[in-house]
């Protein structure tokens, strides 16, 4: 009886969908590259399987986009996901569109109305306030918080330059989070990290369970999901992220009213020496009573998921690449050593403008292994593509891919396959919208101070105490939410002999 059910429901939504379809979207886009599709269903059948055929289709979309030079649509029946694949395009649907297609309603459940997933009215409201959290002199705040995680990881790596290659991504995962916990949440001291193997399991976790109701149409509806097992899971995960944030916030809310009850002027905790992003949402509240702590909360969710794995995956896709070309990984030594010297002297932040080539090689990584492959808009109107290619019905998802713009050959040259730092220390380079690791346009990251604060330090770090070799196997990617390797790419570590 249940499956006789179960097949009903699904015939009302799949008639449901196909009836509020407008006709005139498909013959607006008919003209543009798109694989076969079959009556109906469209491209349906084409929906990658799992997180590794995900990144496989959206590299022949790449390849498509590069080819033809005209945006590609795939059909989910008859409702379009329009690839943009031209910088002015890019620029004219991101400045365009701020509202997000249903696919990241699936994650309010864990990020609530944070930045990522909030509705256009609330992001605008949002996004006044937090427009200020990551300026330079912030960021600046937390240097001393990311040369210590990594000094941790450089004495974590040490301890296994005996052992036979391995995999580092655990390790890296671990330091990024922990100092993005720190500089969240405002720990001072690596003792009081939260960053326990549960909340870790639970924050990864979390990410596959999204990927992969993504990846399943039958479960895209909310009420269908939540009869699934998978649901009930994400939900426990989900409760595991928010105890700690909720723990941490009422904590740190206490301590501000002691302080007020003491008379003392320093709401900041006299045990560190910067503002942690907590804090400063904290100090929001004070002029802004409408900002309630499930807002905060969501907030400080968004930027742990925004920010630990993209560090991570681009640290361990930076320590990969120049671990499989020795002249690459010597010029960035011989630069690190120019800048901080051999001795013991944590990175500091006045080193970090003159780490240029440090600088190109984080840029270099992030154009050809973007954390965050494509982002989705929705078109709330018809919008006209600058490049006259074709008219943006209303309606229609916008997926704008870091990926296919970062190796198209007809904006980065015969070349832009090859990882060379190098393109980014002799402009011009390409157009600023063909760059999109921090994305582009209304709703760009506001992190992009802050994570090439910490890329920068810790890739510094390491390479000045250790020396990196990588396996040549070619590269399996996996999109997992963020663009993974899909197995582990063993690298072996070695202690630089510094004299």
């Amino acid at each position: 009886m249940s499956e006789v059910l179960w097949c009903l429901l699904m015939l009302c939504a799949c008639v449901w969908w196909w009836c509020s379809a407008p006709r005139r979207t498909r013959k607006l886009l008919a003209a543009l590259p798109s694989f076969p599709q079959l009556p109906l269903l469209g491209n349906i059948h084409q929906i990658p399987r799992n997180s590794i055929n995900l990144f496989q289709f959206l590299e022949k979309i790449a390849v498509t986009c590069d080819t033809t030079e005209m945006p590609f649509v795939f059909w989910l029946g008859p409702r379009p996901i329009l690839f943009i694949s031209d910088p002015e395009d890019v620029k004219g649907v991101n400045n365009a569109f701020i509202e997000k297609p249903h696919y990241y309603s699936f994650a309010k459940v864990w990020l609530g109305n944070g930045l990522v997933v909030a509705p256009p009215e609330i992001w605008k409201n949002s996004i006044k306030k937090l427009s200020g959290t990551f300026t330079p002199s912030i960021v600046e705040g937390y240097q001393e918080v990311f040369a210590g995680r990594a000094a941790d990881l450089v004495q974590r790596l040490k301890a296994r330059t005996t052992e036979e290659p391995f995999d580092i991504m655990h390790d890296l995962a671990y330091t990024t989070l922990e100092a993005i916990c720190q500089t969240a949440f405002g720990f001072p001291k690596i003792s009081e990290s939260i960053v326990t193997k549960e909340y870790y399991d639970a924050f990864h976790r979390c990410l596959e369970l999204l990927i992969r109701r993504g990846l399943n149409p039958l479960l895209h509806l909310d009420f269908m999901y939540r009869l699934t097992p998978a649901s009930k899971e994400l939900q426990k995960c989900v409760g595991i992220l928010h105890n700690v944030s909720n723990t941490v916030i009422t904590k740190l809310i206490q301590e501000r009213e002691c302080a007020k009850q003491d008379n003392r002027n320093e709401i900041v905790p006299n045990r560190r020496r910067f503002k942690s992003f907590l804090d400063l949402m904290l100090e929001m509240q004070v002029s802004t009573p409408e900002l309630s702590v499930e807002q905060i909360r969501s907030e400080v969710d968004t930027v742990l998921f925004g920010g630990h794995e993209t560090v991570a995956t681009t640290l361990f896709y930076a320590l990969l690449m120049i671990g499989r070309d020795k002249n690459l990984q010597d010029k960035l030594y011989n630069e690190v050593r120019d800048v901080v010297g051999d001795g013991g002297r944590p990175v500091t932040g006045a080193d970090l403008p003159r780490l240029r080539y440090c600088e190109a090689t984080v840029l270099e990584t992030l154009r050809l292994f973007p954390p965050f492959p494509a982002v989705l808009r929705m078109a709330d109107k018809d919008l006209q593509l600058s490049s006259g290619k074709c008219v943006v019905p209303r309606g229609t998802v916008c997926a704008v891919s870091a990926m296919v713009m970062g190796r198209a050959r007809r904006l980065w040259g015969p070349d832009a396959a090859e990882y060379r730092p190098e393109r980014w220390l002799a402009p011009p380079h390409a157009q600023p919208a063909a760059f999109l690791a921090f994305s582009y346009g209304r709703r760009a990251c506001i992190g992009k101070n802050y994570a090439m604060a910490i890329l920068k330090t810790v890739l510094a770090s390491c390479v000045r105490e250790l020396e990196f070799t990588a396996e040549q196997a070619e590269l399996q990617l996996k999109l997992d939410v963020v663009l993974r390797p899909a197995s582990g790419h063993l690298l072996q570590v070695k202690t630089r002999n510094l004299k």
